[in-house]
């Protein structure tokens, strides 16, 4: 099946009529565009590969709080939580892992496998200009590591931005307070535009959301602050440099509603005694901080970049930045961890144009990243020499490389061809395990442009990621100690194929992504025996169809609609922690008149089999209450088969004056929960011969219909 569904794939690619670009006015538009903090020259030429951009009216939306939240509904993107009480997320792309998909800032890869668990709540989207979506491995010249493909956060130019204050309050049907934001931005351009500067701050909070009043949430508290500053300098008119220092600090606290930070690590984890009826669904009646999680992450980001063009045919590029994240954690699991993690990243590149048609480019990349842990309940419990000890997951990690791109511009064509060659090095200090591998990945990029309305792009990718952090990726489930078998970097061979149609009225695109991942990194599990992390000796296929449509019945009017399917094999969701999106209907009606704006979102999400994910067959509503549990068929599971369910929100906005605007926002309109359905996230996890409580069980939203009133002042 899977091998009839790639030849399909590739006679369409070969069998499809040569398509041409023009621009469009959709906001699923293909970008293409050079690094748009770049001073204009005649080097910096365009992209053929596909990117695509976040609507900027997402950004306006005050539900909006964070980076999950801005590109949950973006094309070939789902955000899934993979755990209600200490809300970890994971930003998917292509239907592959979380931690397969990367982040940029600017182009630079900050973020790592060690921030993508709760890192993607700590981004700020204050100061961010746009958020391109890179679907696949293509586009990874600039991302060694990308996999399922990767997000850039562009940041604020201060030489063209807007300043702004922006406040917005959030509540429920019972007008009980769920949610409150503030951020302001402002600088100082001077007047030639030879130099600028920007400062921001922010600060968001959302309370636990409690759908059954069971008294355990199904959202946790999330309480974030943010501060940017960034300077921009064109010392001539040759030499351009940006500098710009980041700081955001996270709290999340879960489990109890109305929660409080725990001060210890609770040595008796909660039990069925803490239910009503030992059933996780009813009333908890046991101490609020056995279902308690506590999170904090601290982040501090520094990033300098720069361009000199040395004549009309030559620019050099060059990027340098370090990112520090700190985390501490109490968890309602027993234990308690915490981590350092510093990652030192630079870049250095040549752009040469031959002429108009042909241009090179190349460079040498060197990240450094070093984890250092600590948890007193679990690596300190024993002596290093007892055998039951849990050695810690601290790791030294480099990469260096040496890349090229070779492009080729025409009126009809655009063609690119990068190579580039990485040394990765990977130490796990405590686990006795080392990494020593050499990657020769090529990357190749094909547009073709035949008339004013047609675009056909095709790319090829190899991409690798370095699995490196096990204690989060796992969830806190190595509390009896784990173990690395890892000798091998992830890697997969990304097609992406994309037909496009414009008109000034419409546009049509269809998209076809395919992965074949190979040595996906898991944790294997057997009775009393520690998690042992490998890689799996099967290779998967990942398949993801799309087709955007638009049309403008009128000029201020625009009408859209997505269609996604996703594809995965048996082996491959076994392997997925959460269950996945595998079809997906989209429509988005906006509509401007004079000073009033409103948009309007739906969604439509199908019925999914939950039990061929992950463990959710071992997901039970009641725990075994015997002296010894044993797994009893009698004992209700949790819910194995998720309902077919839709989404609606609307966003109004009027502009009171030039510089005032009101807006007022309605989420999840229907109040549609999968909690209201029956079938909570909380859970008894049910490993070998015991259960645990969990909040595990996750497959749609966790939060009702919420109002929000906002304001916004320009000056």
């Amino acid at each position: 099946m899977i091998r009839s569904k790639l030849l399909q794939l590739f006679i369409l690619i070969l069998s499809a009529h040569p398509l041409a670009w023009a621009d469009s006015f959709s906001t699923g538009e293909i970008l293409i565009k050079g690094d748009s903090q770049e001073k204009e020259t005649s080097v910096v030429k365009t992209k053929s590969f596909k990117t695509e951009q976040v609507a900027q009216e997402k950004f306006d939306d005050p539900f909006r709080q964070t980076l999950s939240d801005l590109v949950k509904d973006q094309v070939g993107v789902d955000t899934q939580v993979y755990c209600a009480n200490c809300g970890a997320k994971r930003l998917t792309i292509n239907g592959l892992k979380g931690e397969h998909t990367s982040i940029l800032i600017d182009g630079i890869p900050l973020h790592s496998a060690v921030s993508s668990f709760y890192g993607v709540d700590n981004v700020p989207l204050l100061g961010l200009k746009e958020v391109q979506v890179m679907r696949g491995a293509g586009a990874s010249l600039s991302n060694p590591e990308a996999i399922g493909g990767t997000l850039n956060l562009v940041t604020v130019d201060p030489l063209d931005f807007t300043s702004k204050l922006r406040t917005s309050f959030g509540v429920n049907d019972k007008a009980d307070r769920q949610s409150q934001n503030y951020n302001f931005l402002s600088g100082k351009t001077s007047e030639d535009r030879t130099w600028g500067f920007i400062v921001g701050g922010s600060f968001t909070r959302n309370e636990t959301w409690d759908e059954d009043e069971n008294l355990v949430a199904e959202l946790p508290q999330r309480e974030g602050k943010s501060f940017i500053a960034k300077g921009r300098a064109i010392l001539s008119d040759k030499t351009d440099v940006s500098l710009r220092l980041g700081y955001s600090d996270l709290e999340i606290l879960g489990g109890f509603v109305n929660p409080s930070k725990p001060t210890r690590v609770r040595p008796v984890a909660a039990g069925q005694s803490d239910f009503v009826d030992g059933d996780v669904q009813k009333r908890y009646i046991g101490d609020p901080f056995k279902i308690t999680d506590w999170i904090n992450l601290e982040r501090v980001e520094t990033a300098l970049t720069g361009t000199h063009q040395y004549s009309d045919d030559l620019l050099i590029e060059f990027k340098a930045a370090h990112a520090r994240q700190e985390q501490k954690a109490i968890y309602q699991h027993g234990f308690d961890y915490s981590h350092i993690d510093n990652s030192f990243i630079g870049d250095v590149n040549a752009q040469y144009f031959f002429n108009d048609e042909l241009g090179l480019k190349v460079g040498a990349f060197a990240k450094d990243e070093r984890l250092r842990s600590a948890s007193t309940a679990l690596f300190e419990k024993y002596a290093p020499t007892d055998p039951n000890d849990i050695k810690k997951d601290n790791f030294d990690y480099g990469s260096k490389a040496l890349y090229s791109e070779l492009s080729y511009f025409s009126k009809d064509w655009e063609m690119n061809f990068s190579l580039r060659a990485d040394r990765i090095d990977i130490n796990w200090l405590e686990l006795t395990n080392e990494i020593g591998e050499w990657v020769l990945a090529p990357r190749f990029n094909l547009m073709q442009n035949i008339n004013e309305h047609l675009t056909q792009r095709f790319s090829y990718g190899l991409g690798y990621r370095a699995p490196l952090t096990f204690f989060e990726s796992g969830h806190g489930n190595e509390e009896n100690g784990y173990e690395v078998a890892i000798t091998d970097l992830e890697k997969s061979h990304s097609l992406v194929y994309s037909l496009s149609y414009n008109t000034p009225t419409g546009y049509a695109t269809f998209g076809s992504h395919y992965t074949h991942l190979q040595n996906m990194a898991y944790g294997f599990e057997e009775f009393n025996e520690p998690i042992r992390y490998r890689n799996s000796n099967e290779d998967y296929d990942i398949f993801v169809f799309d087709l955007l449509l638009g049309y403008k019945p009128h000029h201020d009017w625009l009408l859209e609609a997505t269609f996604e399917v996703f594809e995965y094999q048996g082996g491959y969701k076994r392997r997925l922690p959460t269950a996945a999106i595998e079809r997906r209907v989209s429509l988005r009606s906006s509509y401007d008149w004079g000073n009033w704006s409103h948009t309007f979102n739906a969604q439509f999400v199908p019925g999914r089999n939950l039990s061929n994910y992950g463990r959710y067959y071992d997901h039970l509503r009641v725990r075994n209450q015997s002296a010894e549990p044993t797994l009893d068929s009698s004992l209700p599971k949790k819910g194995q088969e998720a309902p077919a369910f839709f989404l609606f929100d609307t966003f109004f906005y009027y502009n009171l004056n030039k510089a005032l605007k009101l807006s007022f926002s309605i989420q999840n309109i229907l109040d549609y929960t999968q909690t209201s359905d029956g079938d909570s996230p909380s859970t008894w996890h049910w490993h070998f011969n015991h259960a645990h409580y969990d909040g595990l069980h996750t497959w749609g939203p966790n939060a009702g219909r919420q109002f929000a009133l906002g304001l916004e002042y320009t000056f």
